[in-house]
């Protein structure tokens, strides 16, 4: 039997990008693609994490046990402690994972040098207490920076090397099935091509920091757009906040809201791989949000969202390639395909509240 002429205007589309799936997407019409299409908004829950730590094993001023209860005392609960390279002079590589054997770090160097010039017992505040994640209600995840060249995050793996070259960077970590992202991109001199080049070679280059600290880098968000105006919608580039802990000040800058449905590594991995998270700054230091993103819907060719709490201001941006600027094209909770400029590829929201700013993923753009 001929099928009804009517069902050709509906394409039966699974279009899987990040793990993503988008099903019944109208075949003649230009629509969104929503990172958050896989969240459960009734039953998910939200956790706060950073990613971005150092202490006394490099250049930070807490020992680790010291940073992951700051971190517990600000209700963060997913921490990676990601020192640099994690290895030094006549030490042999080892992240500071798990952590309960911090101690055991601590007694394998704690007479070995530093590279700068003190020997481990000497940087430390005392001798390294472990810590039960479990027990504190946190996540620990596996983490270091690797520091030569452009520095990379590396999680779920135990790769703690140090090449100069990022492609053998990044093929070490996806050897061994971790994640990586590009910390504070703002820091270098390099264009939108050459982490395009990145992102296409590596599926496990999930993203990169979009604020770092106090924003010491703000060409950070400006290079994220421009990069996913060449990407998307085909291969989203997830956005990350970061507190790049050294010391007391940088605490509780920033934090990465979790939407997972519960505390382990394979909702945090699934979540950081496939976008599952939104962004908090706060105006001061440690304030936990002072909103709640509780749904976003992507149907009838718009981006709408559902919001827990006052706001100030929501804009929606994108990136003008005339310009090569980052631009506003509409505010409110809805931004409409209408409204979106013809050379768009995405759009990704801001939301201002008294109590800081929160941004989302980006939303990609499918031209029919």
């Amino acid at each position: 039997m001929k099928k009804p002429a009517s069902l050709h205007l509906v394409a039966l589309i699974f279009l899987v990008i990040g793990g993503i799936v988008f099903a019944l997407i109208p075949s003649d019409s230009d629509y969104f693609l929503n990172p958050y299409e896989q969240v459960d908004w009734q039953t998910v829950n939200y956790y706060d994490a950073n990613l971005h730590t150092h202490t006394t094993y490099s250049d930070g001023s807490y020992d680790p046990h010291d940073a992951i209860d700051k971190y517990h005392d600000l209700d963060y609960h997913i921490l990676a402690l990601t020192d640099h390279d994690v290895h030094h002079h006549d030490a042999r590589p080892r992240s500071l994972y798990p952590w309960t054997s911090l101690n055991d770090i601590y007694f394998e160097i704690r007479d070995k040098k530093h590279r700068s010039g003190e020997t481990f017992g000497e940087r430390a505040n005392a001798e390294w207490q472990n810590r039960d994640p479990g027990q504190l209600g946190m996540l620990a995840v596996e983490g270091s920076e690797l520091s030569a060249g452009h520095h990379i995050g590396s999680y779920m793996s135990d790769y703690a090397g140090a090449s100069s070259d990022e492609h053998d960077s990044f093929r070490e970590v996806g050897e061994r099935d971790g994640l990586a992202m590009f910390f504070h991109p703002g820091r270098y001199d390099r264009d939108a091509d050459w982490y395009v080049d990145f992102y296409q070679t590596y599926p496990h280059v999930i993203g990169q920091e979009i604020y770092n600290q106090t924003d010491r880098y703000p060409m950070d968000r400006a290079k994220w757009d421009q990069i996913l105006h060449q990407l998307m919608p085909d291969r989203p580039v997830w956005g990350f906040a970061n507190d790049d802990t050294h010391g007391t000040s940088h605490f509780g800058r920033n934090r990465n809201i979790f939407l997972i449905s519960d505390l382990s590594i394979e909702s945090v991995r699934r979540a950081m791989a496939e976008g599952h998270i939104y962004l908090f700054v706060p105006v001061e230091r440690g304030d936990r949000p002072d909103l709640r993103i509780r749904n976003i819907d992507t149907r009838g060719g718009r981006v709408a969202l559902t919001l827990d709490g006052d706001y100030n201001e929501i804009q929606w941006i994108t990136h003008d390639p005339e310009s090569n600027e980052s631009i506003t094209i509409s505010n409110g909770t809805e931004v409409h395909l209408d409204n979106v400029p013809s050379t768009a590829t995405f759009v990704r929201a801001v939301i201002l509240s008294d109590g800081g700013s929160t941004y989302t993923q980006p939303f990609g753009i499918v031209r029919r």
